[in-house]
């Protein structure tokens, strides 16, 4: 009988009740949810407002659920774990639901690796040069860039929209990927034909809608109507002048995948096996009490058992054998045996093929973290390095064409001879620790000489590093007046004290 119920008390989740089945982020966004967009013309999306319609009604419906449940993630608002309702389907038990954001994990190491250095942009035509500096400096490009790059490897692609303000200056902007998209001509080249944006907001319970739409000559602004209906009515109409359609589309590659996206379903195994854990441990608070044995329970009603329970006593009376003698009276609790080690393992292997699959290492591995050199470690960065290098050329593709669109407009408007952007070239610098000293010690020890410009480049806690040398020489400038002062006053003192002490004994030999 205790063996029984033993075997019908097991609670924990997946061994009692009904099978339990649990969709992948794959099987519930498929290709469809991903694809691009495209046209034989602008015209013919353009030129009929049911096409265009359709087209924004199936990036709202379609393809943003997904870029939603991919922000879910990075934000450890897996869904995988809190949208499974059959996890534990008895309310009595505990139901915790624990996720982690190995997406942010990810995500944050991707970025700082290829925007925590500054992207470099060099020209071999010295205006270029000064109109991207410039370009540059007004649009926070670095901060700018970084957040592309984010955006890129969060959903699997990114928009930057570029346009000219009131104060003529020429701007770069993030647009979001929940409301932007591109439409591709058929041809190989994947020509951008027009680019749409529809700024989603709310007043009361009612979404409303604004649909802008960008092509290679104008800007198309369409009134504001509500969400749910999208009526389409034409309210402006703006030229532009940079030359091509002015929405740029980041992607990593042609797949268009997020960099965690084919890792969510190892995520969401390892929220459930973490999840059960916690339920294990508060189930075992509240344990199944089982008592076994002739009992005498007439004496006692269910209020004293309750309150003996309470007490943390148990008073029990056994009854007696054929023998004469008393029966033995036992009382425990059921629990299922947790296989720690087991548990332990499987969880420890998931972490560990998460890390291997998306490349990313752990950073709290002691093999890495005890890695010093700056070299070592790159062997260590080898897998992730190759996906890095397949993610700048998607990336560099993007920033080319910015810079080009740019040197459009600048041309249109006199600000340059030409709109030739020379050969730009875009260098992408690893944020990776270096072994500084190391290196200093053998290029010194080899033979090499160092500028104190470079060492003082090298110096964290010099900001300004020509101020830096103008300050050194102005200090050699003054030890070098004061050597020649010290030098000329203090000669003549020492002569003057020499004829004082003199006199007085040439008097005493004329005396």
């Amino acid at each position: 009988m205790a063996e029984e119920m033993l075997k019908v008390n097991e609670f924990e989740h997946g061994i009692d009740g009904p099978y339990h089945s649990h969709r992948s982020f794959q099987q519930l966004y498929g290709p469809e949810t991903n694809y691009s967009y495209r046209a034989d013309s602008a015209e013919e999306i353009l030129g009929d407002k049911d096409k265009l319609r359709s087209m924004i009604m199936d990036h709202y419906t379609v393809q943003c659920p997904r870029l939603a449940a991919l922000d879910d993630y990075m934000k450890a608002r897996n869904d995988g774990i809190y949208d499974d309702d059959s996890r534990r389907s008895e309310q009595e038990r505990a139901d915790h639901r624990v996720a982690h954001n190995f997406a942010k994990v990810i995500n944050v190491f991707d970025v700082g690796y290829n925007t925590g250095a500054p992207i470099k942009k060099v020209s071999d035509i010295d205006r270029v040069n000064e109109i991207i500096k410039e370009y540059d400096d007004v649009n926070d490009i670095e901060a700018l860039d970084s957040e592309l790059w984010r955006d890129m490897k969060k959903y699997g692609r990114a928009y930057e929209l570029q346009y000219r303000n009131e104060k003529d200056q020429d701007r770069s902007v993030i647009s979001n990927v929940f409301e932007t998209f591109v439409c591709y001509g058929t041809d190989v080249e994947r020509t951008p034909l027009f680019a749409v944006r529809y700024p989603r907001y709310r007043i009361g319970t009612q979404e409303r809608v604004k649909v802008y739409v960008y092509t290679d000559t104008e800007v198309i602004t369409y009134k504001a109507c509500q969400m749910a209906t999208l009526k389409l009515e034409e309210e402006d109409r703006e030229p532009h002048e940079w030359g091509e359609v002015p929405v740029t589309e980041y992607s990593p590659d042609r797949y268009r995948m997020g960099g965690y996206e084919d890792v969510i379903p190892l995520i969401d195994a390892y929220d459930a096996a973490q999840s059960d854990t916690a339920n294990y441990m508060t189930d075992l608070n509240e344990a199944t009490l089982v008592i076994s044995g002739d009992l005498n329970l007439q004496k006692y009603s269910v209020r004293d058992m309750v309150e003996m329970k309470k007490a943390n006593l148990l008073l029990l009376a056994s009854g007696v054998n054929p023998d004469g003698s008393r029966e033995q009276t036992d009382a425990k609790y059921v629990y299922k045996q947790y296989d720690v080690t087991g548990a332990e393992a499987y969880k420890d292997r998931l972490q560990h093929d998460i890390h291997k699959i998306s490349m990313v290492p752990d950073l709290n591995d002691e093999a890495f973290a005890g890695t010093q050199s700056g070299e070592a470690m790159k062997y260590k960065l080898f897998g992730f390095q190759q996906i890095a290098k397949s993610g700048q050329r998607g990336f560099k593709k993007g920033l080319m064409r910015r810079y080009r669109l740019l040197m459009n407009i600048k041309h249109f408007v006199n600000e340059a001879d030409n709109a030739d952007l020379g050969n730009l070239t875009i260098t992408f610098t690893p944020n990776l620790p270096k072994a500084i000293l190391e290196e200093l010690q053998a290029l010194v020890d080899a033979g090499m000489e160092i500028s104190q410009e470079t060492l003082m480049s090298l110096a964290s806690f010099i900001e300004d590093i020509q101020a830096e040398m103008e300050r050194i020489k102005a200090e050699k400038e003054a030890d070098q007046e004061d050597a020649v002062m010290r030098h000329m006053f203090g000669g003549a003192a020492e002569d003057g004290q020499s004829d004082v002490l003199e006199e007085p004994g040439d008097g005493a030999e004329e005396a």
